[in-house]
């Protein structure tokens, strides 16, 4: 048995995260009738295999059913709305699972259930992070009701195909109050992690989770969506051996 991978979880830093919401933004209206618009965007380019496809699949699922994450979801005032978005070349964007609001325990188990069924809908193609970006924006545009926060989720085991692009299609979103978190899948041993860091994540205490390759999917999404849907920041404190995360940045 391989040692336990670690997961590793980045704060953003920088001008991007000091970017302050208006009160009359769309993501920070007092009047919100839910805590959290999520849109979790999975990699389907080439690089990622239909098992590996699996794995983001079923690791979102079986996160979505961990305790800690059906709890803070049971507990958000006015409950969580997901979608599922996904993404690879620039015309290559589909729409996994349309919004559902979740209230309840029975909610998310019966949500789960549903992303664990959810087929592949693209056959590969480029890593075209901007257009993955600009489709989960749109769908946020027609998200359900009023949420106090927007946040992308996005996974991935590659960089950008343009760079260029990502960065703009990130600035757009981070200027409207949309926060950009990620998922780096470390498999390919490119240093994601710190290019997702760098290039990907923005808006107030955006992070980057680390999975060492999908396998550790699971693990990797209880720790996002549990620091995204209670809008928490982990405090800092000493990394002990085998700690599923380590120290902030």
């Amino acid at each position: 048995m391989r040692p336990a991978n670690i997961i590793r979880s980045w704060l953003c830093s920088g001008p991007l995260c000091a970017l302050v919401v208006a009160v009359s933004g769309a993501v920070a209206r007092a009047d919100a009738q839910m805590e959290l618009h999520l849109v979790l965007a999975f990699d389907v380019s080439a690089s990622v295999n239909d098992d590996e496809f699996d794995l983001q699949r079923s690791g979102t699922a079986d996160a979505l059913r961990a305790p800690p994450v059906v709890a803070a979801i049971d507990q958000a005032p006015g409950g969580v709305a997901i979608a599922i978005i996904q993404w690879s070349s620039v015309t290559r964007q589909a729409l996994g699972l349309d919004w559902v609001a979740l209230h309840s325990d029975k909610d998310v188990l019966k949500y789960a259930d549903t992303v664990d069924a959810m087929p592949r809908r693209l056959p590969g193609g480029g890593t075209m992070i901007h257009s993955g970006l600009a489709y989960a924006g749109r769908l946020l545009d027609a998200a359900p009701g009023y949420a106090r926060r927007q946040v992308i989720d996005l996974s991935g085991n590659g960089r950008s195909d343009n760079l260029d692009l990502m960065l703009e299609a990130r600035d757009r979103l981070v200027s409207r109050g949309v926060v950009i978190n990620a998922l780096a899948v470390e498999e390919l041993n490119n240093d994601l992690t710190s290019y997702f860091n760098r290039h990907l994540i923005g808006g107030p205490n955006a992070f980057v989770v680390t999975a060492d390759e999908f396998e550790d999917f699971t693990t990797a999404m209880k720790i996002k969506l549990l620091r995204e849907i209670s809008g928490a920041m982990f405090s800092e404190r000493p990394v002990l051996q085998g700690d599923p995360v380590v120290a902030l940045r």
